[in-house]
């Protein structure tokens, strides 16, 4: 009777998490009330070069750190950077640098991770993606 009981539990558990778990937004979805990433659409030059994109970020926090990543069509990060708060305004603009050899054309997504930091205390998050395309010059 008891495992009985704890196999019913356990079905129930998972059906709600299931169904819950498809209500929330994926966290890397990204969210536009901690910042935004951005870049125009670009030609693949030949040879390397630094492609800008802009940045802005909404901490509730004065110490933060943001990660960006660059993901070529494939999904594969190719390039990426790092802001702090020291040193780095909320809003700027930024490079990635990559060639054309190992990179495809398409269609490319930015990735950004806001750490804020509060004493010992550090709380991250994921800001609203950006996307931009790159065609053959």
């Amino acid at each position: 009777m008891f495992r009985m009981l704890l196999r019913t539990a356990a079905a129930v558990l998972t059906t709600a998490a299931l169904l819950l778990g498809g209500l929330t937004a994926p966290a890397a979805a990204g969210n536009s009330d901690l910042g935004r990433l951005w870049a125009k659409d670009k030609v693949l030059k030949r040879g390397c070069h630094d492609y800008r994109y802009q940045y802005r970020v909404k901490p509730e926090t004065r110490h933060w750190s943001l990660e960006t990543f660059l993901r070529d069509p494939s999904g594969e990060v190719i390039a990426s950077n790092a802001f702090e708060n020291a040193t780095n305004k909320r809003r700027g603009s930024s490079t990635f640098r990559f060639c054309r050899w190992n990179t495809e054309p398409g269609r490319f997504k930015i990735r950004g991770k806001l750490t804020q930091y509060d004493g010992y205390d550090q709380t991250v998050g994921w800001v609203k993606p950006g996307w931009f395309r790159m065609r053959l010059a």
